[in-house]
């Protein structure tokens, strides 16, 4: 062999090394691009199921409070509407003080849908959620309407004497008595279903909550 051929041989080895080294150092550098994208990929799923595990426990939490109170507070209704009737039979009208506003916390459901949160969740999850506190909503609503009444129609009678609360000459009750006795009612059997459906609801939240 010339020293000519000697020459190029080597240079042509020369450069498919240099390429050699090349194509690894590109796929050394694309496995490393593709890991750090994987991990990153993996991360952000992990901070997403931490964060709707997050949301799930901090509403199991309200809504087991809210629940337990509705649970108390069921059977108190029927009992004060049957307090009113027999003491309306007996010629003396009483009713329960309705002065004070419902204390009902949903901060968690505010807050989860301010934030976005609720993305994370499922849709049936979504669904007996939304129709959980549009529910807790309602009694809430049916709750100041009673307290409305009682400050505008029952409190101004109460230093009338029993007498106010009845047709002239009659013991029959005014019209609008009739509104409180179905809305103590009323709000017994709201009260009834939130408490069941809520335990309900707390058994799917924490069915695959960690």
């Amino acid at each position: 062999m010339s020293e000519i051929e000697t020459k190029t041989s080597l240079s042509n080895r020369r450069i498919l090394q240099s390429m050699r080294r090349l194509a690894v150092e590109i796929l050394v550098g694309f496995v490393g691009v593709y890991a750090a994208f994987a991990l990153s990929a993996y991360k952000d799923k992990r901070d997403e199921i931490d964060r709707r595990h997050q949301i799930k426990r901090a509403l199991i939490v309200e809504i087991r409070g809210l629940a337990a109170t509705s649970r108390r507070n069921a059977g108190g209704w029927g009992r004060l509407s049957a307090q009113f009737d027999s003491s309306a039979a007996a010629g003396n009208p009483k009713s329960f003080p309705f002065v004070e506003p419902l204390s009902v916390s949903t901060h968690v459901w505010d807050a989860t849908k301010q934030a976005s949160g609720l993305n994370l969740l499922d849709v049936p999850t979504f669904v007996m959620l939304a129709d959980f506190y549009s529910r807790e909503s309602m009694m809430s609503a049916q709750y100041n309407e009673l307290r409305d009444f009682y400050m505008s129609d029952v409190l101004p009678r109460l230093s009338k004497g029993p007498a106010s609360f009845y047709l002239p000459g009659t013991r029959t009750l005014l019209p609008q008595f009739g509104i409180y006795h179905y809305a103590l009612k009323r709000l017994g059997g709201m009260d009834s279903t939130l408490a069941r459906f809520g335990d309900t609801l707390i058994v799917k939240l924490a069915k695959d909550t960690i």
